[in-house]
């Protein structure tokens, strides 16, 4: 058994208990190929699983054919290991808490391309020039927005981009890719457009938008474009913001052998571009975008998606990303890689660390939870409680979540913090699970495991300004001021720490991790761990 247009065609999915579309797929290709609606950047698993799906429930439902052209930016490989091998396909794989598993041929990808294939280059061009196309996606990760380094310099990149012609070259950055493109449907005369980050971090359509008009004013400044073309981007261009909330973790070898026992051929995982043709993943999804739309948008309420306006927007982000889900995530990342837990539902069984996320969600969080109206705050804790976290056949790491850290602490915890400082009626001093994951935060820089032997740190922006301030740091020092540099630093804790109360518990937090080996999780126990 393949994963393809053959056997989509004949029963042998079916009866093998997945799930199939009841569209007929190649006339909606043929169809979207002719008047394109919605092209998406970044064809990585949140999309394969998530995004896509959902424009495939609209489809199902009979209400419209919205399939997405797809582009990959950077190498072809994913595309062409991930959909290609698969004529374009994805086997939705959605792992349940209590043990079933749910599979699913997501067949709403219209056509794949690739960025930097000629032949590609010239079709993108088309479809982001054709009036019919009413949106834009992008999940392409927070840091593919990024124009400068830490100098405020332009990144090398994005210099070259600079550089080069908007109208006939290609680009390195997805930014310029994406302003190159809206300078081609300005020059087209073309509808205006809507393009929407479905990335996960605060304000993404903000960001989007100052990234690609800055790109653009250089383009000017240069003389490369007129100043109507980005006047054209500023005015009739809509960058919505969205809150996106589903796991996808990297394809699960275990999942690859269940599929094989099935009888599957094809859903081995490519060791190089780490991809597959099936996507693992959690029942649990969210997906709120402002309804900002210039040339209509394809029904997507049909499928779950909640359109609304900034205000619930925001309010439902700092729900998520302040309260009741991220912080609780990077909680059990830290310490999670610190007491080597190999995956998120192991570390939540941990009682220290059930009992450390127990206290920053009920009796740190929910005093200052914002409530967005279309969810309720406790029952999204609820579910984060008894039904994601102790997922154990979703197989989300530690470190996979720590990744970027630094870039996550100043919205998941950060926000917070400030939240109490503002308010008479709450005592920031009160807090002791925030200052104990800032703690270990710092104690996990040291690269050092509560076994006292070396542990890998994900991949970080900032590692290599941290690393060093805590190389000097030895398990059994006892120097308050160790990393009093690292809490002076507004821009990963949302404000200067040295100027609260929160700097000196969580120097003395530090203190008692790095004691000794073991010292994590006797603090832990005594802190927070429920009987």
């Amino acid at each position: 058994m393949r994963l393809d247009l053959d056997s989509l065609r004949g029963s042998v999915l079916t009866d093998a208990g997945i799930s199939v579309p009841t569209f007929d797929v190649e006339r909606m290709r043929s169809q979207t190929h002719d008047h394109p609606r919605w092209m998406h950047i970044g064809p990585g698993n949140l999309f394969r699983v998530h995004i896509a799906r959902l424009a495939q429930d609209v489809m199902n439902s009979g209400a419209e054919q919205c399939g997405v052209a797809v582009v990959a930016q950077r190498s072809p490989q994913r595309l062409d290991r991930g959909l290609g091998d698969h004529d374009l396909l994805t086997l939705g794989v959605t792992s349940h808490a209590d043990g079933h598993t749910d599979f699913g041929a997501i067949a709403s990808i219209s056509e794949g391309l690739a960025y930097r294939r000629t032949d590609d280059f010239r079709r993108i061009t088309g479809i982001a020039c054709a009036d019919s196309l009413q949106l834009i996606t992008l999940t392409i990760t927070e840091k593919g927005y990024q124009l400068t380094g830490y100098d405020g310099s332009f990144q090398d990149a994005v210099v070259e981009d600079l550089g080069r012609d908007p109208m006939t070259d290609a680009m390195s950055t997805t930014m310029a890719l994406v302003a190159a493109l809206l300078v081609q449907r300005s020059h087209a005369d073309a509808t205006p457009v809507a393009l929407v980050s479905c990335d996960n971090f605060s304000h993404n359509g903000d960001k989007l938008r100052t990234s690609v008009l800055t790109i653009a004013e250089e383009w000017e400044k240069r003389g490369t474009i007129d100043h109507e073309v980005v006047e054209w981007i500023s005015e009739k261009v809509a960058f919505p913001i969205s809150v996106i909330d589903k796991i996808t973790p990297a394809p699960s070898q275990k999942v690859a052998d269940q599929l094989a026992s099935m009888g599957f051929e094809d859903m081995s995982i490519d060791p190089d571009a780490g991809v597959a043709g099936f996507v693992n993943t959690e029942p649990a999804e969210y997906l709120v975008i402002e309804d900002c739309f210039p040339n209509g948008r394809p029904e997507l309420e049909k499928a779950g998606v909640h359109f609304a306006d900034r205000d619930t927007c925001d309010r439902f982000e700092r729900m998520k990303v302040t309260t009741c889900l991220n912080p609780l995530h990077t909680a059990l990342a830290v310490t999670g890689v610190l007491l080597r837990k190999p995956t998120i539902d192991e570390a939540i069984k941990d009682p220290g660390l059930a009992g450390l996320v127990h206290r920053l969600r009920w009796q740190e969080g929910i005093p200052v939870v914002s409530d967005p109206g279309i969810v309720d705050p406790k029952e999204f804790l609820r579910e984060v409680e008894e039904e994601r976290f102790p997922n154990a056949f979703l197989g989300d790491t530690p470190s996979r979540i720590a990744t970027d850290s630094s870039q996550k602490i100043p919205i998941r915890f950060g926000e917070t913090i400030k939240s109490y400082l503002a308010d008479d009626s709450l005592d920031v001093a009160s807090l002791r699970a925030i200052p104990f994951i800032l703690a270990a935060w710092c104690r996990y820089l040291m690269g050092i495991a509560d076994d006292g032997k070396p542990v890998e740190l994900s991949p970080d922006p900032l590692l290599d300004d941290l690393k060093p301030v805590v190389a000097g740091v030895h398990l059994g020092d006892e120097d308050p001021k160790a990393i009093t540099s690292i809490l002076r630093r507004a821009d990963i804790f949302g404000v200067d720490l040295t100027t609260t109360p929160l700097a000196e518990l969580v120097e003395q937090f530090f203190i008692r991790l790095t004691a000794e080996p073991g010292a994590v999780r006797a603090v832990l126990d005594k802190e927070f761990a429920q009987s």
